[in-house]
């Protein structure tokens, strides 16, 4: 008896561990989600290549990107949100003899605002696998944790806290290289590289707190240089800006694309 009450006590542990281990596999297996975006969604509109309205079918396509996909392709986790987006670190360093030298760590960062982009003209070089798009936003908020050491001007700079600094009514030319990818699913776009201009702002500013250590005055005066002085200020930040805005979406994109077909956008891609 006492032998029969042990292995039945054995068989009900293995119930239940297959039971668990069941639910584990159920688990991951919607974790890990579709290998691919099987069914196209209405909003994708397959452009071809040579029609006299190419250009601003695939303008919609990247604009429903934005707007569609800005928190993220549904059931798909490997691709996080637009808006906001995460930069892990930022780093500027620049020439101490210039009248505007900051060496500045930004520690992570979150980029507001590319959800409310607007699509301007989009276009296509199928020779080289190249797609160029040019976006309009109004506001773009880099929030982030800082240490900073330089000078702007006679002003010497040494403090660490949080931080923003906001792109009003920006304009950025996004160049996307990609190469095709075909597989028993269909083709797909291997982003390869995406390289971000920011052709032109209207305003931009800037706010680090705890710049001098708790000197409000100091910091004040500071504050009105930075932003009386905004466009100088921005040249200096714009190469590390766009260098990082730019990996950040060298990898949403290559995510992307290796998931959902490229011929959702452009129907003769191959």
């Amino acid at each position: 008896v006492l032998v029969i009450t042990f292995w039945n006590k054995i068989i009900k542990m293995l119930i239940k561990v297959a039971k668990f281990l069941s639910i584990v596999a159920v688990l991951l297996s919607a974790v890990e989600g579709a290998k691919y975006l099987a069914e196209k969604p209405d909003f994708l509109i397959p452009c071809i290549v040579g029609d006299p309205n190419f250009n601003v079918c695939l303008t919609k396509n990247f604009q429903s990107f934005f707007r569609q996909w800005k928190d993220g392709i549904p059931g798909y986790n490997a691709v996080g949100s637009f808006d906001p987006f995460y930069i892990k670190r930022v780093k500027f360093t620049q020439d101490a003899s210039r009248s505007i030298a900051i060496n500045a760590d930004l520690k992570e960062v979150y980029v507001a605002g590319a959800g409310q982009a607007l699509v301007l003209e989009s276009s296509w070089d199928p020779n080289h696998y190249v797609a160029r798009t040019l976006i309009s936003v109004p506001k773009l908020r880099f929030n982030f944790d800082y240490k900073v050491k330089g000078h702007v001007s006679a002003l010497n700079l040494n403090g660490h806290g949080k931080g923003y600094f906001e792109a009003e009514n920006a304009l950025l030319l996004l160049e996307l290289a990609v190469k095709p990818l075909a597989t028993s699913d269909g083709y797909f776009a291997d982003v390869q590289s995406v390289k971000v201009n920011f052709r032109e702002i209207k305003q931009f500013r800037i706010k680090l707190e705890n710049l001098f250590g708790g000197n409000k005055d100091l910091e004040d005066t500071a504050h009105i240089l930075f932003n009386e002085n905004w466009r100088d200020f921005f040249e200096v930040l714009r190469p590390a800006v766009e260098q990082t805005v730019g990996g950040v979406l060298l990898d949403r994109f290559k995510k992307t694309f290796v998931y959902v077909p490229a011929t959702y956008l452009i129907k003769d891609f191959h």
